[in-house]
């Protein structure tokens, strides 16, 4: 039995009692060593001699960034030639980037050209990106509040590519363009109460804006995450976690095999084993 996942070449046995009544087998199992991969047998027919050959499959449900700490491995469970090994990272196993949204052939681990790959995927936009890092200077100056006419974090969020007039807009009359921006006092207070961005939230960006005492902080802050970020840019190697042959090998025994040590010897059930390839 596996303690916590399989090596290459290592094999797992167990046994299912049917009474006679079983006939299709469903295993499903997750890849340490990726962000969201799987190996899944569906309804496989149980019959003596049974032999499976099981693909790497993408769930879908993570983004495929491949950084040490975005894996549910564990730093002790890489190998030593791997450089997630002496990364302490690697014991966050934290991915909140949403995937591909369906389940698919599983791609390997692919062979970033440079960090820069994954700069562009995963860091944040910074307000200086979007010269929105002038602290004095009132962007978007149609706001209705002739008090305070900076409109920063709706700008800031329509520039990255937000279209919720919820959110940014404090009037719409048609498209965005005619988009009345909430001054940063009123997106502050929109965030803070309206339903829909209360409770879990996946949206990170969300969730700094609402964690930020005023929009400067709030650039501060993405600076600072992106800082993190860029620090933590190791990813896994493809010459050591490759996933695009079968990877597991499903064989089905009907009955006690001679090497087989478990109990009930007279039992009906049917007996299988796994191995990784």
């Amino acid at each position: 039995r596996a303690e916590k996942w399989l090596p290459g070449g290592g094999i797992t046995r167990f046994k299912v009692r049917t009474s006679g009544a079983g006939h299709r087998l469903t295993l499903a199992f997750g890849l340490p060593f990726t962000n969201d991969g799987v190996v899944v047998l569906d309804s496989g027919r149980i019959y003596e001699g049974a032999e499976y050959w099981l693909p790497a499959l993408d769930s879908g449900v993570e983004d495929n960034i491949q950084t040490c700490w975005s894996v549910p491995a564990m730093q002790n469970d890489f190998p030593l030639q791997s450089v997630c090994a002496e990364k302490t990272t690697s014991d966050k196993n934290a991915n909140n980037l949403p995937g591909e949204g369906f389940v698919m052939m599983h791609r390997g681990t692919q062979d970033f050209d440079s960090n820069d790959d994954l700069k562009d995927l995963l860091l944040f936009t910074t307000c200086a990106q979007l010269n929105l890092d002038d602290k004095n200077k009132p962007n978007k100056p149609n706001s209705n509040d002739i008090n305070n006419p900076k409109a920063r974090y709706s700008q800031y969020f329509y520039d990255v590519g937000y279209d919720d007039d919820v959110l940014i807009c404090r009037t719409r009359l048609g498209g965005m363009d005619e988009c009345d921006f909430r001054n940063d006092d009123d997106f502050r207070r929109t965030i803070t109460t309206a339903p829909e961005f209360q409770g879990d939230l996946d949206d990170q960006l969300i969730i700094i804006a609402k964690g930020s005492t005023d929009f400067p902080n709030f650039c501060d802050r993405i600076d600072d995450l992106n800082k993190a970020i860029s620090t933590a840019l190791k990813s896994l190697e493809p010459a050591l976690f490759d996933w695009r042959n079968d990877i597991a090998h499903v064989q089905i025994d009907c009955g006690f095999g001679d090497d087989w040590k478990g109990d009930d010897h007279d039992d009906d059930g049917w007996h299988g084993g796994m191995r990784r390839e």
